[in-house]
């Protein structure tokens, strides 16, 4: 993902908040004195914000940022990949990310994440599934409880086949899939292949 590639999402219609929130606690015990990349965090950084307790370190990489962004409590934001800190990320979390990512520019971006990663990192992500489409246009733009600019932006809505045929193409494999939210979201793990 390059450096402003998408358009500015707002993040702020009500249900935004709670979403990320209902996202952040699927990720505790998972990042536990960990090195952390919160890849595609928000202008906002509120999952980097509310894990670095947690976390040894989390950094977040955010492409609508203009500049490197450091928070009140030594969480730092970066617009572009090249000026990450370090190489050996142990998770990488990409919560309600992938979907705003071109396919074929999510494998490139996979490779990417492959080498800022240790040699056992994982990525944890979650994601819409196709369920979710017609409920989350409704909430956005009929009661306007979601940013309908975050939906907008939405390019695929992953389910386990179509995130296994474009993870193939890849340097990680699927380790583990489930849906949650009636079905409505999915969250998985990648773990690096053997390469």
């Amino acid at each position: 993902m390059q450096k402003r590639m998408q358009k500015i999402n707002t993040q702020e219609a009500p249900l935004e908040r709670l979403l990320s929130s209902c996202r952040n606690r699927r990720i505790r015990d998972l990042i536990n004195n960990k090195l952390v990349l919160d890849f595609g965090c928000g202008i906002n950084g509120w999952t980097a914000r509310s894990i670095s307790s947690r976390a040894k370190i989390v950094n977040g990489f955010e492409p609508n940022l203009m500049e490197v962004k450091s928070l009140n409590n030594e969480v730092r934001l970066y617009p572009d990949l090249n000026q990450l800190p370090f190489t050996n990320y142990e998770i990488v979390l990409a919560l309600a990310v992938f979907e705003h990512i071109e396919p074929s520019l999510l494998i490139d971006t996979l490779d990417r994440l492959y080498n800022l990663t240790s040699p056992t990192a994982v990525i944890f992500a979650t994601v819409p599934t196709p369920l979710s489409r017609p409920i989350l246009e409704y909430l956005a733009y009929k009661v306007k409880l979601v940013d309908a600019s975050q939906i907008q932006d939405h390019k695929v809505y992953y389910d386990e086949l179509w995130l296994k045929y474009i993870l193939a193409k890849s340097s990680w494999k699927l380790k583990e899939y489930s849906t949650f939210q009636f079905g409505l979201n999915s969250e998985f793990l990648l773990v690096k292949k053997q390469l």
